[in-house]
């Protein structure tokens, strides 16, 4: 390691190790025991503890949700080892995503609610703001590679958000305001009859006016004139000659989300349940900000430097941004019965989205109020259905067997509009891209307790993909695109090795695979003189991983902690090639991820835990002819080294939680040459401090504030931190 990657690692280390030392003399004698039974069906499609399962996995319960400030689902994720959550501006952030294990983007995790996935059949990812948060009973949030089960994005790993089902009457109802306007309310009721029938529903929504989050940047040329105004900033590779001369405004949001649960107890081992849920998430930008004086004619330059000017006039300074929202729809019907001793599970769904955003279009003449503009459409819908068996084989075996299809079909249009902040007065479509896709697979496992403390999982999936119907172009110019289709067979390896009462090993080595998108496949678009270009030719992406761990606890699991190393090897590495002004997709590369993750628990008393985690990545492109700049650098979008330190109190009425969450420099070029921190457009490392605390006067009424950012730290992460935001809130439930 270099001597910057052994200070990443050391520093937290070095903190976990001196809590556990401090808390370990610490604990009490006679405390009682910290019983470990929270129960994870996703890693293994079998109802298993998260101590007997062969992989790393973490569970996020309701109890801990409520220890910190969740806006959207992503916020619960965002201090799991292994796991980097891009949410760049909070609220009005409409391009978020969960990576995983290294892999850049939602398309490479499967994310499930209830298990119908949610990854869109157009770029593979999904908006998280429009999942509902109050409706959430846990997270499950498997890390590495489960193709043998799952498929397609799941190279990374399984996000499965399991919604609540009601035990008895109850309801919630909380609302809360904070920093920037933001505001929020949450109503939830549910109920149980006869002790069969589960109903539960529930509204949120909340907004918030935001912050300028992006400023307006010039590039410094000869001219004349002296007007004072703005400040100068280097560029993301670190070269002078720009000059800030305002910002494109405050950037605001707002996101509405409703659920609904209805589950019915068919037998004393069998349930049918329908869950929906319907979301929007919508962001804008307010009137810009010039720091810049004017002359009597309107036109003004800002000295620079060096005899260097930039131009500026109220209506040449800036391409307005534009606004844009995305609605999602999710419908799932599940069903689940023993039969004697098989337990039989069936899952039909559907995930429909239309999203929507403008640009503005003008010549640059135009101003705020009147600039014409382009409207972008995509609409598209997936269908899901599974059915699956849990079938003991005599006393040491349990097989699974099981069966899914998923359609998917998206369809874009361009649409030229007279005001680029609203969505009416659209004609004929412009431009135009589409197509379908279709997966069938079968898979298997074999979960075989070779020992009483040695348990071996062997399984296997095999999809067959189709792409069919793709086109892409302008009208009267249009290309359609012949049918294309691949299969692929992914097996695993895993075990576990309960050595001890207090030890488990653990380990895994498989194949998986991602297929590309229908983005990917036939999205062409062009911007600023450069073309896009898609390939209906793509194949997809493999990769072979291997990980193993160890769990370890002591003093009746007052204290614990994992260790987990694991290896990617991916080919067909999809990306860009670059030809003049065009950039065409192509399976053009390979890459390897090399990663650690520790983790560490402490019970220092009834009232009072310490917790820590530090996750190291080296994710590298190791052969690109398309770019063979990126070649030996790092993958974009990835941090090297993150760490996430937190305290937990709970005493009586209070309980609270402060933690303390770093992430190392991530790059955006494949070149790894943007490397300037304190600017726009850069990714610069940080470290923040968040804190939570709730009262509780009475058994019905919770109050809680949150801090976030506390020390008010400045930093880019592409756009501009918000710095320190404080929310309070007060719920009443029953």
């Amino acid at each position: 390691m270099t001597a910057m990657k052994m200070k990443g690692f050391i520093l937290p280390s070095l903190v976990l190790s001196l809590l556990l030392s401090l808390t370990a003399a610490a604990q009490p004698a006679g405390q009682k025991p910290v019983v470990l039974k929270k129960i994870v069906v996703s890693a293994t499609k079998t109802e298993k503890e998260v101590s007997e399962v062969p992989g790393s996995v973490t569970v996020i319960d309701k109890e801990e949700l409520e220890k910190k400030e969740i806006e959207t689902v992503d916020d619960a994720l965002n201090s799991i080892p292994g796991v980097f959550v891009k949410r760049t501006k909070g609220l009005m952030d409409s391009t978020t995503s969960v990576r995983l294990r290294g892999f850049g983007g939602d398309q490479y995790t499967l994310v499930l609610l209830d298990g119908q996935p949610l990854n869109d059949a157009y770029t593979g990812g999904l908006d998280w703001g429009n999942i509902s948060v109050g409706n959430i009973e846990r997270i499950e949030v498997v890390r590495g590679a489960a193709s043998a089960l799952y498929g397609g994005n799941a190279m990374g790993g399984v996000i499965n958000i399991i919604t609540r089902t009601p035990k008895k009457a109850e309801m919630e109802v909380s609302g809360g305001y904070g920093t920037n306007d933001t505001w929020r309310y949450r109503v939830i009721a549910g109920n149980r009859f006869r002790d069969r029938l589960g109903i539960q529903v529930g509204f949120e929504q909340e907004g918030t006016d935001g912050y300028a989050t992006t400023p307006v940047v010039k590039t410094l040329s000869s001219g004349s004139g002296n007007v004072e105004g703005g400040y100068a900033m280097n560029d993301k590779y670190g070269s002078p000659g720009r000059w800030v001369i305002g910002d494109k405004g405050r950037n605001g949001a707002e996101r509405l989300a409703f659920h609904g649960k209805v589950s019915y107890d068919i037998s004393d081992t069998g349930q049918l349940a329908f869950t929906v849920v319907s979301g929007k998430n919508e962001y804008d930008y307010g009137r810009p900000t010039t720091l810049m004086g004017t002359y009597g004619d309107g036109t003004t330059y800002a000295i620079g430097g060096d005899g260097l000017r930039s131009k500026f006039a109220a209506n040449d300074f800036i391409n307005y941004t534009g606004i844009g929202k995305n609605r999602t729809d999710t419908f799932s019907l599940s069903f689940r019965e023993m039969l004697g001793e098989v337990q039989l599970n069936a899952q039909v769904g559907t995930n429909q989205v239309d999203d929507r955003y403008t640009l503005e279009s003008g010549s640059g003449l135009q101003d705020f109020d009147d600039s014409p503009g382009t409207l972008k459409i995509t609409e598209n819908s997936s269908w899901f259905s599974e059915v699956s068996a849990n079938m003991p084989l005599g006393a040491d075996h349990v097989l699974t067997l099981g069966t899914s299809f998923r359609a998917d079909q998206s369809d874009t249009d361009d649409f030229d509009i007279p005001f680029y902040r609203s969505y009416s007065g659209s004609g004929e479509s412009t431009f135009y891209s589409g197509g379908n896709s279709r997966t069938w697979a079968g898979f298997a496992q074999d979960e075989w307790q070779v020992a009483d403390p040695l348990v071996i999982y062997l399984g296997a999936r095999y999809d067959a993909w189709k792409v069919y119907d793709g086109a892409s172009g302008a009208p009267g110019d249009t290309l359609f695109y012949e049918s294309n289709t691949e299969s692929r067979f992914s097996p695993k390896v895993a075990a576990v090795w309960n050595a001890f009462d207090s030890t488990a090993f653990r380990g895994s080595v498989g194949q998986a695979f991602r297929a590309p998108t229908l983005y990917e496949l036939y999205r062409t678009w062009v911007s600023y003189a450069t073309t896009y270009q898609s390939n209906p030719e793509l194949r997809p992406e493999t990769v072979v991983t291997y990980e193993g761990g160890i769990d370890q606890h002591f003093f009746n699991n007052q204290t614990r902690f994992s260790v987990t190393g694991y290896r990617n090897d991916i080919e067909d590495l999809i990306y860009y090639r670059v030809d003049g002004n065009t950039k065409n997709r192509a399976n053009a590369g390979k890459a390897v991820t090399k990663g650690l993750e520790f983790e560490a628990f402490q019970r220092i008393n009834n009232w009072l835990t310490a917790w820590g985690n530090y996750t190291y990545t080296d994710s590298r492109i190791t052969e690109n002819d398309t770019d063979p700049n990126s070649v030996n650098k790092r993958v974009p979008g990835i941090p090297e080294n993150t760490w996430n330190l937190g305290l937990d109190y709970e005493y009586r009425w209070i309980n609270g939680r402060i933690s303390g969450s770093y992430f190392s420099k991530i790059y955006n070029d494949s070149d790894n040459l943007d490397i300037e921190e304190g600017v726009y457009g850069t990714y610069e490392p940080s470290f923040t401090i968040n804190a939570k605390v709730t009262v509780s006067p009475a058994k019905w009424m919770d109050i809680s504030v949150s801090a976030d950012n506390l020390l008010d730290k400045e930093y880019f992460e592409y756009y501009r931190s918000a710095g320190r935001t404080i929310f309070a809130t007060v719920a009443f439930h029953y």
